[in-house]
């Protein structure tokens, strides 16, 4: 009891520490700038050779994402003391937000490869800003999104991924990744929801 507790304050004071943005991606360019120059990446990765995917099926893409995550061995992560959850669902509903996005589907490989290694993307991401539900989905509470700077093929990247906990089991699941390169973060879309 005494151990939850701690943690519970630990948590707490972390979301004290977030500052007051009105949309996501405000809190990802202001944590750029806060690492640009003191880049040090929490993941290092080396793709295989970079293969096409555009003419994949969805379906195929995420059975390879499934595969890829299978290798972690486990699907719940600590991060500050929080428990996330990573579902198959989880993963299909990422890899179905990745396949619509111009800017994310060329990052197909590399996206592929994140799966293996979420176990580390989820444990050292930074909470940068949390959000409320604002458009009535019944199956969300709350959304925080995390930052975490890796390197895929000696180039900066940051991985920008968010969570919900779930009204069905209440628990906290990663919902969608996505990867940008360091210099691109000014001209990509990134998320605009309002945030708390």
């Amino acid at each position: 009891m005494k151990g939850e507790k701690s943690q519970n304050l630990k948590i707490m004071q972390t979301k004290e520490k977030l500052k007051s943005y009105t949309n996501i991606k405000e809190a990802i360019e202001d944590y750029v700038k806060e690492i640009k120059n003191n880049f040090k990446p929490c993941v290092v990765i080396r793709t295989h050779k970079k293969e096409d995917y555009t003419n994949e099926l969805q379906t195929t893409i995420y059975n390879k994402a499934k595969e890829e995550f299978k290798k972690i061995g486990k699907n719940i992560f600590l991060n500050n003391g929080e428990e996330i959850y990573v579902s198959n669902s989880d993963i299909k509903e990422s890899v179905a937000k990745i396949v619509r996005s111009d800017y994310q589907k060329q990052l197909l490989t590399e996206h592929l490869e994140l799966f293996s290694k979420l176990d580390k993307i989820i444990e050292n991401g930074k909470l940068v800003t949390s959000a409320c539900e604002t458009k009535n989905r019944w199956q969300n509470q709350k959304w925080d999104y995390y930052i975490t700077p890796i390197k895929i093929n000696g180039q900066k990247y940051i991985v920008e991924f968010d969570t919900a906990i779930k009204s069905e089991d209440n628990k906290k699941h990663f919902r969608i990744q996505r990867i940008f390169k360091l210099q691109d973060i000014k001209k990509q879309t990134v998320p605009t929801g309002m945030v708390e």
